[in-house]
């Protein structure tokens, strides 16, 4: 039996419950074997298809988490002996926990509000950090944030989300397929259809990228991101790289999918199963080509808006 038909088994037995799997995680984390070791992570920001394939094939440029580690049995040891090594969770203990709660979280509320940092760097040119905020009603109306502080005005149009190189509505979003493979089939047509030039050499890549877009970005039901998790789980290019904190300091779930040169490195909050930090880094022969960050400070359904104000005017150059 090869990985993908365990993992298909897996996905189709019962999830375990909230407290089974936090339990097993609490146990994980106090069975540490030996202090963790600091370092470095890169924390950047989702690629879309089209930006991802512009990027050269490249070596990637790797860098590593925190583990966390338990002291575990060998062919030549037992749990205690010397010869013992270290462990962690893998990609898919972390995605499918996250999916059984992702599942348990409720999607009740009239605004779906997401708030982001932005970062990037392309060669030696590091761009000013930026920052979006909206809320979006489910009929697609969105507000974002006045100039005048604490307060929102109307935007113009109804709101699209970008999901493999497409925009998609609301509506379209809650409609997604609830089953991983056909999730996987549906992002995948539409990487493989789309307007952008995704390298088909890649297309495992995209996929999981596209699956990590949803999973930041959108306001997807709690079945279809179960869904999405479980969809990631199946995807051999998606591996574990144990504990990390983000750019807020906030401590998850590290994951890295990489292929032909680019590195995408995504952490999940175990708690709350919200992606917080997503990013991606290429680079060749020891140079960084390009990588970004997007940290996400709030994503939530709330039936809070702060109060509206009318849209501010525009000053622009007269056009002739």
């Amino acid at each position: 039996m090869n990985e993908l038909e365990m993992i298909s088994k897996l996905l189709h037995k019962p999830d375990p419950s909230d407290t089974v799997v936090r339990e097993g995680r609490r146990r994980l984390q106090n069975a540490q074997a030996r202090p963790r070791r600091r370092s470095f992570v890169w924390l950047t920001g989702g690629m879309g298809l089209t930006a991802a394939a512009a990027v050269a094939v490249a070596v990637v440029v790797t860098t590593s988490g925190t583990p966390v580690t338990v002291t575990t049995g060998s062919p030549n040891g037992t749990p205690h002996s010397a010869s013992a090594v270290p462990t962690r969770l893998s990609s898919t203990q972390i995605l499918l926990a996250a999916a059984s709660t992702a599942q348990n979280r409720s999607d009740s509320g009239t605004y779906w509000h997401i708030k982001a940092d932005h970062s990037v760097r392309a060669g030696k040119k590091t761009l000013p950090t930026k920052s979006s905020e909206s809320w979006v009603r489910r009929d697609g109306q969105a507000w974002v944030p006045s100039d005048e502080g604490d307060t929102v005005y109307e935007a113009k149009g109804p709101k699209t989300f970008s999901l493999a190189d497409s925009h998609v509505s609301f509506s379209q979003i809650e409609r997604l397929p609830t089953d991983p493979e056909a999730l996987k089939a549906w992002i995948a047509d539409k990487v493989d259809n789309g307007d952008g030039d995704a390298d088909p050499t890649a297309h495992e890549w995209f996929v999981a990228n596209s699956l990590v877009n949803l999973l930041g970005d959108l306001p997807a039901p709690p079945e279809v991101r179960a869904a999405a998790f479980r969809a990631l789980a199946t995807i051999p290019i998606v591996k574990s790289i144990g504990t990390v904190k983000d750019g807020l300091g906030r401590t998850g779930d590290g994951l890295e999918i990489s292929d032909l040169g680019v590195d995408l490195k995504v952490i999940i909050d175990p708690e709350t199963s919200l992606v917080v930090s997503r990013s991606y880094r290429s680079g060749k022969d020891g140079k960084i080509y390009k990588e970004g960050t997007t940290t996400v400070r709030v994503s939530e359904w709330t039936d809070t808006l702060p109060p509206v104000v009318p849209e501010p005017e525009r000053t622009g150059p007269a056009r002739g």
